[in-house]
């Protein structure tokens, strides 16, 4: 039983164990209610943007590649769990078989570890790009539904600079909140924490029009 535990927390498995177990805990906590399900965003500046219904991403390089499998389509939470839980069984078997008879030769364990994550992980991202392409639609269906039905709210921006193509406001759900990206044309016409109105939604950038609350009330 030690051994087996132990296959846990060696080299490459613990990488696909501390993010399994990562994702397993926000879960959980999303499930009690500690986190909003829609909490999770990451904001890679003006290259990549990441939230929970869609991830914007540059059509070419790495970005293509990760358009091609789908992975903008649906929560980015779930693309690591799925790739997590099939890298984890599949490094742990790979482990068992094939790295642990090579144990009492460091080199060759690391150098042959290494190998194997990197095989692993293009495995399981091949593979967790196949079980996402059913459910695709239905994700993009609530995405749809779920930007819909925020226009017209108010929100307070987060980011020191609002213009056309950068800034972030936050609005509030009675949970964590959710972090959204927002434009406006006129730089510097809003700053760090003022109420504005989203206006309208623009699924190509995956952000949304602003205006102040006097604008939107016509005054």
């Amino acid at each position: 039983m030690e051994i087996y535990v132990g296959i846990f927390f060696s080299f490459p498995v613990v990488i696909f164990t501390g993010l399994l177990t990562l994702s397993i805990l926000y879960w959980l906590f999303a499930a009690i209610g500690l986190f909003s399900i829609d909490c999770l965003d990451f904001d890679f500046g003006t290259d990549m943007d990441f939230d929970m219904y869609h991830a914007e991403i540059p059509s070419s390089g790495l970005g293509g590649v990760l358009m091609k499998f789908g992975f903008n389509q649906v929560p980015l939470t779930l693309i690591i769990t799925l790739i997590s839980l099939i890298g984890f069984i599949i490094s742990y078997f790979c482990h068992h078989f094939f790295l642990l008879p090579i144990y009492e030769v460091p080199w060759l364990y690391y150098l042959a570890g290494a190998c194997t994550f990197l095989i692993v992980l293009i495995i399981a991202t091949f593979l967790t790009a196949y079980i996402i392409r059913p459910i695709r639609p239905l994700f993009k269906q609530l995405n749809s539904t779920t930007h819909n039905s925020l226009l017209g709210q108010s929100v307070v921006i987060r980011s020191s600079v609002v213009n056309d193509i950068k800034g972030e406001a936050i609005y509030e759900d009675g949970g964590a909140g959710l972090i959204l990206q927002v434009r406006c044309y006129v730089p510097n016409q809003f700053k760090r924490n003022d109420v504005v109105i989203l206006l309208s939604y623009d699924s190509i950038t995956n952000s949304y029009q602003i205006v102040s609350v006097d604008e939107f009330n016509g005054l």
